[in-house]
């Protein structure tokens, strides 16, 4: 698969060592810093972009081991398998995984906490009784140092911080509670050297936000991502929604509704893990929700909603567990049970646990998801490319082109993915101000980007009688690459055109 923007945006950030990407991650990426180091020290090995993207499958594959190890506490043997599975197969982990971004890492951590939270704070409450109360445990400690390590490599990770705390006073573990907030003090301590660069990354991320966000864009926002990580469906939507979403809407607030009615009836049968996985992911939605309202909706989409990821998916997997319990019978019969039936009749029970251990909700929803998956990796990459088809473009252009027609690639942010593909003899044009660029007013207008259209016209040379151009979708879709194309349209005749996955490329002459 070729580059994006974003991870060519990442691999520019970390190529030239860590003082540069140190450099780079505040001035450029306006992040936290560390995931772009440890990929600029695990770039020396190798500066290919499948080495880059093999970081991300190694996070996926740790983030897919502790899972079932957390899953394995939390459910049987046999359910502890499939909701194992759901998250390793699921669209979401596997786009995480193809990307050289910050997604896997946050995964990784997201589960890393939530094990660690679980074992030190949520099944260890004789441990705050005891005379050794006062001695925080090894996942305790752990625990502090992941939630620092995880703060300096996305701050919405802090998010899950918060939402541990609130698990902990909704199930009324007091003391569990106030050790952990005495323990977050260390980690806040630990924190403060970002805070002041976290201020000046935030000033300017609001800055670039139009307009004031509604409350109803937010919760939809919101609503839709936990949608597609618990039934996905295009995790990236078209304008125009499909008749297999639209479907998965109505299935999910239909089950939505039946599953209240069956979590009241079985209201006895709850256990404390419901209530700290369902806080979890609550107070994390409402973080999620705020950011929405400080930064606006760029930064809210479900590649940042990745903090949520896991513990929806726990928490749902505990509610269907309570719905729809596992089928018994051999193993799992009582030992009266076992006496009171005969031998082959047990020897019956077990063949039949064995090849149908679950009942027929259960095979339906299992059936539901392996469609759900299967359509919605399909859409993912739909002409095997990522945004752009850069590999593509950079194979066309080399094909036909001749000494002396510079490439201009509009927006700006977007010339950074074709250095990384193309081999060509032409020079690349903007080669500067990447990262220096934002919305000027209503996105999509005429002069949303006036700035940036200008500048781009004034970096083609004039002297250059022939012209390669690459646009994006947004050129297609929108208006604001209006200057940029009434600018062509005065000065120069296409002279070939192609179309790529979601980029167009000219060939134009000097009229």
């Amino acid at each position: 698969l070729n580059i994006w923007s974003d991870e060519a945006s990442t691999l520019y950030t970390t190529e030239n060592g860590l003082a540069a990407t140190f450099h780079n991650v505040f001035a450029d990426e306006k992040q936290a810093p560390l995931y772009f180091l440890l990929l600029s020290a695990w770039r020396e090995i190798s500066h290919s972009i499948f080495f880059a993207r093999f970081f991300s499958i190694v996070c996926s594959l740790l983030a897919i081991t502790i899972f079932y190890r957390l899953a394995r506490r939390l459910f049987d043997e046999k359910t502890a398998f499939w909701i194992a599975a759901f998250f390793a197969l699921h669209p979401f982990l596997i786009w995480a995984s193809l990307e050289i971004r910050v997604y896997s890492l946050v995964i990784l951590f997201s589960v890393g906490l939530l094990k660690l939270f679980f074992d030190g704070y949520l099944s260890a409450e004789k441990e705050f009784s005891g005379k050794d109360a006062r001695a925080p445990n090894k996942a305790q400690i752990g625990y502090v140092l992941i939630s620092i390590i995880a703060l300096y490599t996305n701050y919405y990770l802090g998010f899950l911080l918060v939402g541990n705390f609130i698990a902990l006073l909704i199930l009324r573990r007091g003391r569990a509670a106030k050790r952990y907030f005495l323990q977050m003090l260390i980690v806040g301590a630990a924190f403060l050297p970002l805070l002041w660069i976290i201020k000046m990354q935030f000033a300017t991320a609001a800055s670039d936000v139009p307009t004031p966000g509604t409350l109803a864009e937010g919760l939809r926002l919101i609503w839709n991502s936990g949608l597609n990580f618990i039934l996905p469906t295009e995790l990236f939507p078209p304008e125009e929604i499909t008749t297999v979403s639209f479907t998965r809407v109505w299935l999910v607030r239909s089950a939505i509704l039946v599953g209240a009615v069956l979590l009241f009836k079985k209201r006895r049968e709850l256990n404390p893990n419901i209530f700290a996985f369902g806080a979890i992911s609550a107070v994390t939605a409402a973080f999620l929700l705020l950011a929405y309202f400080l930064l606006g909706e760029i930064y809210v989409e479900i590649r940042h909603a990745a903090v949520l990821f896991a513990p929806l998916i726990l928490f749902s997997g505990l509610v269907v567990k309570i719905i729809f319990p596992q089928r018994r019978g051999g193993a799992e019969q009582t030992e009266a049970e076992k006496e009171r039936s005969g031998e082959e009749e047990k020897r019956n029970s077990a063949r039949s646990a064995r090849f149908f251990p679950f009942s027929l909700p259960i095979i339906i929803l299992l059936s539901t998801l392996l469609i759900l998956f299967v359509y919605s990796i399909s859409t993912l990459y739909p002409q095997m490319a990522k945004r752009g088809d850069w590999a593509r473009v950079a194979a066309f252009i080399e094909e036909r082109e001749k000494p002396d027609q510079p490439i201009i690639v509009f927006t700006v942010f977007d010339a950074l993915n074709l250095p990384y593909h193309y081999r060509g003899v032409n020079r690349i044009l903007p080669d500067e101000r990447f990262f220096n660029w934002g919305s000027e007013g209503e996105y999509g207008a005429a002069d949303s980007i006036r700035k940036e259209n200008d500048f781009v016209i004034s970096k083609i040379p004039p002297e250059a009688r022939e012209i390669w151009l690459a646009t994006g979708e947004r050129c297609q879709t929108t208006k604001a690459c209006a200057p940029l194309e009434k600018f062509v349209e005065a000065n120069y005749t296409i002279i070939e055109e192609k179309n790529f996955y979601k980029e167009r490329v000219r060939l134009l002459r000097k009229k």
